[in-house]
């Protein structure tokens, strides 16, 4: 019998709205539908301050995912919620980094943010769709940019996230992402 998860995610107060991810400075996380991927007691999350009730999850692939956000908070934010959840987190700084670490440690997930210096998200993307590897990887970007969805759609981006998400909607589709893989256009 699977237990419910509870889970109190500390998020940074000062993720400012255009920049923002969570907007909260602590995160009771209780999603019902979301199935935890990793492992159940990982000590990293509980070295930041992660509590998490007992939750079987023995069986279950720890699966990667690359956040791509220039902004520490948003970043770090987003990486404590995954966590968090017994995901394997890596992180890059602009797209050109992101490319680098796609290459290197072959993420499950790729969430993209569009707006990053030396190589932008949508170029980023574009590169990553260029090798065979990523091109049934989903990419999926976040952005606080208004009218972004076709522009990040025509990169090859798979779906879009607009920022500041809500966090149980976002769990419930990361967990569709690493499930349904890409949807082939």
């Amino acid at each position: 019998m699977r237990v419910k998860p509870q889970y109190s995610v500390p998020v940074p107060v000062s993720l400012l709205s255009g920049h923002s991810v969570i907007h909260a400075p602590t995160l009771p996380v209780d999603p019902p539908s979301v199935a935890l991927p990793g492992r159940a007691n990982r000590s990293a999350a509980g070295q930041r301050g992660v509590k998490r009730s007992s939750v079987d999850t023995s069986g279950a692939p720890e699966r990667t995912i690359l956040i791509a956000e220039d902004h520490e908070d948003s970043r770090e934010a987003l990486r404590t919620l995954l966590d968090a959840f017994g995901y394997r987190v890596e992180t890059a700084t602009n797209g050109r980094e992101a490319v680098d670490l796609a290459l290197s440690r072959h993420p499950d997930l790729i969430l993209m943010d569009v707006m990053m210096p030396e190589m932008d998200g949508f170029e980023a993307t574009r590169r990553l769709r260029e090798n065979q590897e990523f091109r049934q990887v989903p990419i999926v970007a976040l952005t606080a940019m208004e009218g972004a969805r076709e522009r990040v759609m025509e990169a090859g981006c798979d779906d879009y996230v607009a920022k500041p998400i809500d966090v149980r909607t976002f769990l419930g589709r990361v967990e569709g992402w690493l499930r349904d893989g890409r949807t082939v256009r």
